[in-house]
């Protein structure tokens, strides 16, 4: 595009959650095919660095920690200096905004809404957009510096090292090169979106011993009490459970047959990587948040209250006991599961 050096030094501004990330490496190989020889650096939060730090079309990786004052000054600092031409905010939020001005590079491209937007000298009207999903509105900035998009695909990279890992990792938990496994991830941040752990203690024992599939129960970050739940309820059954860091968790999920877990951002991960998902949505609609595989699998009850928000919500949700995911029942997860295996 005009105005864009050869070597341009870009940015990209994308904090925010794991899902969110996994959405925004569909732009890193537009970009550096656009741009071949221009240095691009990424702004994540420290949950989703192990996500693109060994990525082959990121040059750079910025970890922004907002818990410690010295670092955010440091950080931001390293801003200022490094005379960037293009920045682009794909945060949505005030902070990534702030991030994009700093940067004071020619071009700074943002969002047209809200009152932010002045710190953007390229913006882009979303009013101006019909997007089928959020990666759409990722795509539609990126367009904006002049790069062609032809198959909008995230692309989450897994290096050697975490795969020889992984291949470990599920050796010393019994499952052999060569065995078939399914992956089942029952956490989940939000109390108020959390399926029964009894179910998928259910599903724990079934899957086994109706198609001979072996199980790995994996969890990320905090998520570890929420795994202990379902084992807990397993006692009588020998439980793979492994729980690591998410180049690892990845490279586990890469050899699975599937990944059974709720909407949110390990689910976007497994889809990623092309592993089919079975996924259990309750209070997002799948209509906007599902995930993009050919043979993803959506588990979802369209009941009145659903979807909700901070204001709507029941009380008894924020008790981990939410209708919309007490009317899934194992059957419709094992009707998902067949219709995989077929």
């Amino acid at each position: 595009m005009k105005g864009i050096p050869r070597q341009a030094k870009i940015i990209l501004i994308k904090l925010r959650s794991i899902g969110d990330v996994v959405y925004n490496t569909a732009v890193y190989s537009p970009i550096k095919k656009c741009f071949p020889d221009a240095h691009l650096t990424v702004v994540v939060e420290k949950p989703s660095y192990d996500l693109v730090c060994d990525h082959p079309d990121v040059d750079e990786v910025l970890c922004f920690e907002k818990k410690l004052l010295w670092k955010q000054i440091k950080f931001y600092a390293r801003l200022i200096l490094a005379r960037y031409d293009v920045a682009i905010d794909m945060h949505e939020g005030t902070r990534g905004a702030v991030m994009c001005f700093l940067t004071c590079a020619p071009m700074r491209i943002g969002h047209k809404f809200a009152k932010r937007s002045f710190l953007y000298n390229t913006k882009l009207n979303f009013s101006d957009l019909k997007p089928e999903f959020p990666i759409d509105y990722q795509v539609a900035l990126i367009k904006k510096m002049g790069v062609p998009f032809v198959n909008v695909t995230p692309s989450v990279y897994i290096s050697n090292p975490a795969k020889l890992r992984a291949k470990t990792l599920l050796s010393q938990n019994g499952i052999k090169e060569g065995d078939k496994y399914c992956v089942i991830h029952p956490g989940t941040k939000k109390i108020y979106d959390q399926w029964q752990y009894e179910k998928f203690a259910t599903l724990v024992k079934t899957i086994p011993e109706k198609y001979g599939i072996k199980v790995v129960l994996t969890c990320g970050p905090g998520e570890g009490s929420q795994v202990e739940n379902v084992t807990k309820l397993n006692q009588n059954n020998q439980t793979t459970y492994i729980q690591t860091g998410l180049q690892e968790l990845g490279a586990i999920t890469q050899g699975a047959i599937f990944a059974i877990c709720h909407n949110g951002g390990y689910m976007h991960l497994a889809s990623a990587l092309g592993t089919p998902v079975i996924a259990l949505f309750g209070v997002v609609h799948p209509r906007t948040w599902k995930p993009l595989g050919e043979k993803d699998q959506v588990v979802y009850k369209n009941i009145e209250c659903s979807p909700c928000y901070k204001h709507t919500r029941k009380l008894e949700c924020y008790e981990g006991d939410a209708e919309c995911k007490r009317v899934i029942g194992v059957e419709d997860v094992i009707k998902a599961v067949e219709e995989l295996l077929r």
